[in-house]
């Protein structure tokens, strides 16, 4: 089998994988590779087929064969990772997304995906750590699609940030995380809607009390009653939360259950 036709068998097996004809790509990879043994991006698109046909069983054989052929391949440690994350298992998933983002500290597909997995097991010093690196490199830029597509991460690497640092109890950085949410997005232009920052406002009232800073607490006090036609029981409500230590939106009990949250 030469160039010419490992191409053409490769660009008939993505067009079936497209078209969820997995059966009919996996008989040209496993054609392919059985020419190219030593081949790992030929293995790994093996992996990726058996992982998108659900069989994560044959799967996981593969990408544990790539990652023989060629140890510093980072995404045979993402798949694996995925594959481990389907199954359950979080910490192996850890592991591998963790691998992944050491071999490269600017792969964003990973980088999201560890911060989801952080905050699915609790580990926000994590969160603020993988949101810090991201944040770091991706410009902020909405000229073209590419560009929005990469400041929406950002601006999702903002918030998250912040949820860790209300559950860590940095309240004080939390404040600034939340005041630097509102600033960027308006800076980036992002499409306005009535109530787009209740929650970050509801948040940043509660800190603010918490903190005993009277000033700004009454400060935003008055924009919920102004901006959200906020009463004193809606108002008495929040307090309430914040004394309970309930800052987010997410932290409250039937949210957390809707969520699926301890």
């Amino acid at each position: 089998m030469d160039e010419k036709e490992v191409k053409k068998y490769l660009s008939n097996a993505k067009r079936f994988r497209k078209n969820g004809e997995f059966a009919e790509s996996l008989v040209l990879l496993h054609q392919v590779n059985t020419e190219y043994p030593e081949n790992v991006t030929y293995r790994y698109l093996l992996a990726a087929t058996y992982f998108e046909s659900m069989n994560t069983e044959s799967a996981k054989k593969h990408v544990l064969e790539a990652i023989l052929l060629e140890p510093d391949f980072k995404e045979n440690y993402e798949l694996l990772g995925d594959i481990y994350q389907k199954e359950g298992a979080w910490e192996f998933a850890q592991v591998n997304y963790e691998k992944a983002y050491d071999l490269d500290s600017e792969y964003i597909t990973v980088g999201e995906k560890l911060v989801q997995l952080y905050i699915r097991i609790k580990n926000y010093e994590g969160v603020v750590k993988v949101c810090d690196q991201m944040m770091s490199h991706i410009p902020l830029d909405t000229s073209n699609v590419k560009s929005r597509i990469l400041t929406s991460i950002y601006l999702g690497c903002l918030l998250y940030k912040s949820w860790a640092l209300v559950y860590l109890k940095r309240y004080e950085d939390a404040i600034r995380q939340f005041e630097e949410i509102k600033t960027k997005d308006k800076e980036t232009g992002v499409p306005r809607y009535p109530g787009m920052h209740k929650e970050e406002d509801e948040s940043l009232f509660k800190l603010f009390y918490k903190l005993k800073n009277t000033e700004k607490a009454e400060e935003y006090r008055r924009l919920l009653a102004s901006e959200y036609k906020y009463g004193e029981e809606a108002i008495s409500k929040l307090l309430t939360e914040a004394d309970q230590d309930i800052i987010l939106f997410r932290q409250r009990p039937e949210v957390m259950v809707q969520l699926g949250l301890d």
